[in-house]
């Protein structure tokens, strides 16, 4: 019995929780001029869920989790494309 209200609490809680926003953007070019385009905003459980909405590439991400990129395993040092997401900090 007592399982289950901490489970039906972890529900309401989930149920009330919300989602980051991340200001996600596509880069391309040689690795000392990229360029950047295609900026969105979405909304996300994590930074993880966020760029999987644009691109299947593997992610990359800070140490903080604060931002992060999926980049086309097919390139190199030297050219990069990538789709890079940074979540936005909440207003007070």
């Amino acid at each position: 019995m007592a399982g289950a209200n901490l489970l039906a609490r972890m529900n309401s809680q989930e149920v009330g929780k919300a989602m980051n926003t991340y200001s996600i953007r596509y880069l391309c070019g040689p690795n000392m001029n990229l360029s950047y385009s295609q900026e969105d905003l979405v909304q996300a459980d994590s930074i993880d869920e966020a760029l999987a909405l644009k691109s299947s590439w593997p992610v990359e991400r800070r140490w903080d989790d604060t931002s992060a990129w999926s980049k086309n395993p097919g390139t190199s040092m030297y050219y990069v494309e990538a789709w890079e997401a940074t979540q936005l900090k909440e207003e007070s």
